[in-house]
């Protein structure tokens, strides 16, 4: 059988004691204590998902460019603000 390789985005953020793995062009999500389980368990939630819209015939969405880019930027708040989750 022929196959297609397909990549997708995947952003990644520490939430505590785990890693939190988003795809956002798939909708979906997973997690894992260490970045390679959080890698793998998302390789095989995607591949699970997509399997799903397989059987279902639901169309796939086309995979992600490499045209992403992710960044962080600094702004200035005044002293003592209240920030969440501090």
């Amino acid at each position: 059988m022929k196959t297609t390789v397909l990549r997708y985005q995947v952003v990644m953020r520490k939430e505590g004691d785990y890693y939190i793995a988003d795809v956002p062009t798939l909708g979906i999500s997973d997690f894992g204590k260490t970045l390679e389980l959080a890698k793998k368990n998302t390789k095989k939630a995607i591949e699970c998902h997509i399997e799903g819209l397989i059987k279902t015939h639901t169309e796939v969405p086309k995979p992600d460019s490499e045209d992403y880019y992710i960044s962080m930027t600094e702004v200035s708040v005044p002293r003592g603000v209240h920030l969440t989750g501090n």
